[in-house]
This record gives structure tokens, sequence and C-alpha cells, in this order.
């Protein structure tokens, strides 16, 4: 297999694992969420570089990608009392407790003020790890106030329930 079948491949499950939400528009401005799970800080760049090189209309936004992202070591907490444990698999709803250790975490407006640092909390409020979320901004000529930071937050959301981060 040559270089070039190997890196179409990589591309192609790349963009596969993009958890996309609808396009939202308001006032000519449109905006769309994205979001993947990432579990080294060090991959953030390289998929921030192919989202931008494989999908033209994002290369084309005012707002290419707002972004946050969270990685962590996830463990489960193991109770040692076994009457609790006992007592929790009769209780079907409740899940494990976890712990998450180690957390890098990391934002980027792309020029949208404040914007990356609100997709960073709304992870943080989740108790969302392993994850990066991308809201891009076509501006539509309009300024929308703080209504673009309601928009940004949605399709962050959408895309995270799309994905399975949130429930």
């Amino acid at each position: 297999m040559n270089k070039l079948s190997k890196v179409c491949r990589y591309y192609s499950n790349v963009m596969k694992g993009w958890n996309e939400s609808e396009i939202l528009i308001d006032r000519k401005s449109k905006f769309q969420g994205r979001s993947c799970a990432v579990t080294d800080q060090s991959n953030v760049p390289k998929l921030l570089d192919e989202l931008i090189q494989n999908n033209k209309s994002v290369s084309k936004a005012s707002h290419m990608h707002m972004y946050a992202w969270r990685t962590g070591d996830i463990t489960k907490k193991i109770d040692k009392d076994t009457k609790k444990s006992s007592n929790r698999s009769k209780k079907q709803n409740k899940e494990d407790p976890v712990s998450i250790q180690n957390i890098q975490q990391g934002c980027a407006d792309c020029g949208e003020s404040a914007a990356g640092q609100r997709l960073l909390t709304l992870l943080e409020r989740a108790n969302v790890v392993n994850v990066l979320v991308i809201v891009t901004r076509w501006y539509g000529g309009t300024p929308l106030g703080s209504a673009r930071f309601r928009h940004i937050s949605s399709v962050a959301v959408e895309s995270l329930k799309n994905g399975g981060f949130l429930p």
C-alpha cells in the first residue's frame, strides 16, 4: 500500500469520526457544531488542520474553529463495602461513580471573543473528558450580540449529544 492511499484512508477515517449538529441560521449567520473523541492533546492541532483541509465550507468560514477540548484518565471507583455495592446493583438507574485524573484542557476563540472559554465551561460543567468540540461560524453581515453565544452553545450541545458524550 503506497503512502498516498494510507493518508487518504486516515483522513476518511478521521472525517467519519466527527459528530455534526444541524446548521443553525440566524440573520444570515450560520453556526455548526462538531465533536469527536480525542485522548491526547497533541492530536488537537492535527484534527483542526484536517477539518479545514478536507471541508471546503469550513475553510471559507469567518470563524473556522472556536473549540475546546478536555482529556483525562477515567477510572471507576470501587466500593469497599459489599453491602453498598449489593444495594446499588438493585438500583439499575444509578451509574457507577468514576474518578477523572490527569485532566488537561484548552480552548481557542478564533476571533469570536470568549467563545472558546464558553465551550470549555460547557465541557467542565457536564464533566465530559476525552472530547474535542468545535463550532464553526459563517458571518452573515449582521451583528448578533449575545445571541451568538446561545447559538454557539446550542450547536455544541447538539453535536455532543449526537456523539454520545452527553445524555
